[in-house]
């Protein structure tokens, strides 16, 4: 049992808990009279903290060159939140700490495109990144799962970018929703709303997001035979499908009998910076002064402003399509609430996944302009983590706005209450329920137990910005986490506000790290205990850096002296003594498809992480059931990086995967241990299926051929054969075995 709990996410014990580990304090109230309310939250992709024209014009006291009339007619019936924090200021580790309700240290999702071996991208880098997962867990509990407990119909519509790489697996069903698209046809799953037969489905399914190339030709036309084809009855406006589909789904969902949750993530506003509107175009080019664009390159020069014609009528493009869900559900009658319109008793929430990106990555021409705050995406800065967040629904005060910090990770427990679901211990949720925020019945954010929330903590560990930060109060501190490598100051220490609530250095131009010692190690020791406290993945140090001069401490790190195998158990032996530092952290970074013969497009691996214990002068762990091959990173005291095998520089942070580490598998504990370790996973299921009755006759057999491989030299192709049929088999089975993750990381024949 103790092997199958170090298997298994911590959260898959969670969900056999009974209300006994509910978390105590405030508790939603549920009002007989009207049914559960609806919940829509539409997440933009990059937009920006004032790309918002209301937004714009309480900042700056002017109105912005962007008009967005349906997210300012949110902002006028609901709630205007000033402080609204993404958990982190790129998409990938946003989205899965927002679906998870948890902190990004938390899921294990740093970045983008990861799931590969450390490495340093360049022979002259001294920091790399730590490893960190591509997907969120398919054992951790989302919001899709908590609301259809609690009875809701729920459907994820476009980006989700918190699954793996097995062409869109795990899709958004495989994390709980009714739904959406499914992975390998990218086909949506209700015949009623989605055509599979339509001609032009990608394009369909992109809506206007989808770039142009060149970016100054091929507008959408009223050609019926153009899938973005324009419409005169509507201003012109090219076909969305995105939002087209999020309607469909609507008018289905409503006569469910059922609240509905859905979670639509348009792509827009993020680049390629384009549009397919030329109407809109045209409009912002003669707005803001700037010719018609005649060529593919730069549209502007400016450095400073709303500037960018293409930009703007993204935004344009992005704003009406919010409105076209707002004017749905203002329009329709609501079947479980007679009398009534659809909005009377929905919650409409806009948000983005993290702050607007300033450059184009094309020509270099500036995007969003975040001022006053500082930077934009990628950087955990104001300008890279702040984001507007719009809410209007029932007990949301017309025209309110809020100061109060809110993070997304609170809207996982926010909407639990919105749907009088209790707080619960089990789902290890690290943010607030914030409706009595959003209802103006506080101006703080809490926790379950009443505590009041004062601080919030954001981390982006990885690439040439590395760094993390902690808000706390009226004061943030930044620590930078390569700071050899990027130039810039180790800590940065900011008064963003005054004790009264006005605003003191929200452009973070003052570093305070100096001249206030003792609030900077107050700050920098909260950040060091966050890490801790979710076993933080931050960058290595290389000892290895040619040309110039190592980091202090450099000479200090042990080698490896020795790898062995025990069965099940993998060793790595490493040196010892006065002269050497301490390892203080070890992990097995291993994959399970490290061979064609286990996929179908090679070379494809994508690897995970398991801890390893520390012993003297050698770290151990039991490889994961199913593992191919696996490779040790120990971490020493100074923070520098000792791994079981050489791996070759790359690009990056997260850039495609241009090696394969499988292809050279020396020294990485090849296919052997993993057999065993499943071996010893499907005794465990023969006897629960045993015990259940269940019928074993295929488990028995996998499981006498895989134990005569295993007796045998290591062979590639046999051993991928035993390793897929035995898995195969023990999935097959009703048994707590054959719902370990790392037993269901992928579906594909071949695995």
């Amino acid at each position: 049992m103790k092997l199958l709990q170090s298997l298994l996410p911590a959260t898959f014990f969670a969900f056999t808990l009974t209300t006994e580990g509910a978390a105590t304090g405030p508790q939603p109230a549920v009002c007989a009279a009207t049914p559960k309310p609806n919940i829509v939250h539409i997440l933009t992709d990059d937009l920006g903290w004032q790309d918002v024209a209301a937004y714009y014009k309480a900042v700056h006291g002017k109105e912005a060159v962007y008009e967005t009339p349906n997210m300012d007619r949110i902002v006028a019936k609901g709630m205007r939140l000033m402080q609204a924090y993404s958990p982190a200021p790129t998409c990938a580790p946003s989205r899965a700490a927002y679906m998870a309700g948890q902190f990004t240290p938390h899921t294990g999702v740093l970045h983008v495109m990861g799931s590969l071996p450390p490495r340093q991208m360049r022979p002259d880098q001294k920091y790399f990144d730590g490893f960190y997962p591509m997907r969120l867990d398919l054992g951790t509990p989302t919001i899709a799962r908590v609301l259809k407990d609690a009875g809701y119909l729920t459907g994820h519509i476009k980006k989700w970018h918190l699954g793996g790489k097995s062409d869109g697996y795990p899709d958004p069903i495989a994390y709980g929703f009714d739904f959406s698209w499914e992975a390998g046809t990218k086909d949506y799953n209700d015949p009623d709303v989605w055509d599979k037969e339509r001609k032009n489905k990608s394009d369909y399914w992109n809506g206007i997001w989808l770039p142009l190339n060149p970016r100054h030709k091929g507008f959408a036309t009223a050609d019926p035979n153009d899938p973005f084809r324009t419409d005169p009855a509507d201003d012109d406006r090219p076909l969305d499908g995105v939002s087209d589909l999020a309607v469909r789904w609507l008018g289905k969902a409503k006569d469910s009998g059922k609240p509905f949750f859905l979670n639509l993530c348009p792509s827009l506003v993020h680049g390629p910076i384009s549009t397919r509107d030329r109407k809109r175009l045209e409009h912002y080019c003669k707005k803001m002064g700037v010719p018609f664009p005649k060529d593919s390159g730069k549209i502007t020069d400016k450095e400073w402003g709303q500037v960018n014609p293409y930009y703007a009528a993204m935004i344009d493009g992005l704003d009406w399509g919010v409105g076209k869900v707002l004017t749905y559900l203002e329009t329709t009658d609501d079947p479980r609430n007679p009398g009534h319109k659809l909005i009377d008793n929905t919650y409409l929430i806009v948000s983005a996944d993290n702050g607007g990106a300033e450059g184009n990555f094309g020509p270099r021409e500036r995007v969003a302009d975040n001022s006053p705050l500082r930077a934009g995406k990628s950087s955990v800065y104001e300008g890279g983590i702040r984001v507007p967040l719009l809410v209007m629904g029932p007990g949301v005060t017309a025209g309110s706005v809020s100061e109060t910090p809110v993070s997304l990770i609170d809207l996982f427990p926010t909407f639990m209450a919105m749907a009088y679901s209790e707080p619960r211990k089990d789902l290890e949720l690290d943010g607030c329920n914030v409706l009595p925020v959003f209802r103006g019945e506080s101006t703080k954010a809490r926790f379950a137990d009443g505590s009041v929330r004062d601080t919030l903590c954001f981390t982006l560990p990885v690439g040439g910005c590395s760094a993390s930060a902690i808000r706390k109060g009226g004061w943030k501190l930044l620590l930078n986490h390569a700071p050899e490598d990027n130039g810039r100051p180790p800590i940065e220490l900011f008064h963003l506000y005054n004790d009264d609530g006005t605003q003191a250095d929200l452009s973070e131009k003052e570093n305070l790290a100096e001249s206030n010692p003792t609030k900077r190690d107050e700050l920098l020791a909260d950040l060091k205990a966050w890490f801790d406290r979710f076993d933080a993945q931050l960058p290595y140090k290389s000892a290895k850096v040619a040309p110039g001069k190592p980091l202090s401490g450099a000479n200090k790190v042990p080698a490896i002296t020795g790898m062995s195998e025990d069965g099940s158990t993998v060793s790595v032996a490493f040196e010892t003594g006065k002269d050497k530092a301490k390892i203080v952290d070890a992990s097995l970074i291993y994959t399970t498809n490290g061979s064609d013969q286990l996929w179908e497009k090679a070379p494809y691996e994508e690897w995970h992480r398991v801890r390893a214990k520390i012993g003297d002068g050698v770290a151990s762990v039991t490889a994961p059931p199913g593992m191919t091959h696996g490779i040790f990173y120990l971490r020493d005291e100074n923070g520098f990086c000792v791994s079981s095998k050489e791996v070759p520089h790359s690009h990056g942070p997260g850039g495609v995967m241009s090696w394969s580490i499988t292809t050279k598998p020396d020294g990485a504990y090849g296919w052997r241990p993993g057999l065993i370790s499943l071996i010893e996973t499907g005794s465990a299921a023969l006897e629960n299926a045993s015990k259940k009755g269940q019928d074993t006759g295929a488990l028995t057999k996998a499981l006498n051929a895989a134990k005569s491989t295993a007796e045998q030299p290591v062979s590639e192709k046999d051993y991928a054969s035993a390793t897929r049929n035995l898995r195969t088999q023990i999935r097959a089975l009703d048994v707590p075995e054959a719902k370990l993750s790392v037993l269901n990381l992928f579906k594909t024949p071949k695995w």
